[in-house]
């Protein structure tokens, strides 16, 4: 999978502790798609991108297993 130039400056443009943060985030459960959005303007899609790149292929298949297996928060519609 390949990252586009926009994207890579979009990741590049992140401090070490909001990289830290935006990975924090998503491996816990309790923490939605839609709250990295707002807080960090990235979708779902760049999410998974931006981990695959920080953690590696091996961490984030087991990453993403698990998500895939879960019910959680990150695959529910949020109800206003």
């Amino acid at each position: 999978m390949s990252i586009s130039k926009a994207l890579k400056l979009k990741f590049s443009s992140f401090t070490e502790k909001e990289r830290k943060n935006i990975i924090k985030m998503s491996i816990e459960d309790k923490t939605s798609f839609q709250e990295i959005q707002t807080k960090f303007s990235l979708t779902p899609g760049e999410v998974e991108k931006f981990l695959l790149k920080e953690l590696g292929e091996k961490r984030f298949k087991r990453w993403k297993l698990r998500q895939q297996k879960r019910s959680t928060k990150k695959n529910r519609p949020i109800l206003s």
